[in-house]
């Protein structure tokens, strides 16, 4: 196995990630503007993770979708009536669309973009460092359509699970709606949890 999936606690039933983002990340210096610059060693799919939102490598997508179907695909098939994306705080990045998209046509569970979506704009997150103001920025930021979730087994998917913020956020949206259940699934872990 490449990955080394871990279990992730909150108010959904149950909830993992494939692995860490990074192994180790070292400072080596300053740039020619004064900007720290680090060394950064990642796993295998924190790697391709990386390569595909930031330099676009569509193979490095494929990669992923593979490992999740290859590790997984046996235990997420037949488990799931819906599968949907958490919404980005970046409207143009599609990167969780895209993989819940694959995902559902993979696996044979029905995508909707429309079950949970976000009612305000908000800032990258990954930019917020302090929790309470992470917490303060997602409250109430998400709606749904109950009419999609309600008695639903539902798989939340996520590219990066940092401090948990959205996606307890998500889930208790979603709970308004009586689903069965409701599972998530992240791609990667950061080391930093805030």
């Amino acid at each position: 196995m490449i990955i080394n999936p871990q279990e992730i606690t909150g108010p959904w039933q149950k909830g993992f990630v494939l692995d860490w983002h990074t192994i180790s990340s070292q400072f080596v210096g300053n740039n020619e503007l004064g900007r720290p610059m680090y060394e950064t060693k990642r796993s295998v799919i924190g790697e391709l993770l990386y390569q595909f939102k930031y330099d676009h490598k569509e193979e490095a997508f494929v990669e992923i979708i593979k490992i999740i179907v290859n590790e997984f695909g046996g235990h997420l098939k037949g488990e799931y009536d819906l599968i949907i994306p958490t919404p980005a705080s970046e409207p143009t990045r599609k990167i969780t669309t895209m993989l819940a998209e694959k995902l559902g046509d993979k696996l044979g569970i029905k995508y909707s973009g429309e079950a949970l979506f976000k009612i305000k704009s908000t800032d990258e997150l990954k930019n917020v460092d302090d929790p309470v103001r992470r917490r303060e920025i997602l409250n109430g930021v998400f709606d749904t359509n109950c009419n999609q979730l309600s008695q639903k087994r539902v798989l939340l998917v996520d590219d990066i699970y940092r401090s948990g913020a959205t996606l307890e956020e998500a889930t208790k949206s979603m709970l308004r709606c009586d689903p069965k259940y409701i599972h998530v699934l992240a791609v990667t872990r950061t080391r930093v949890n805030k």
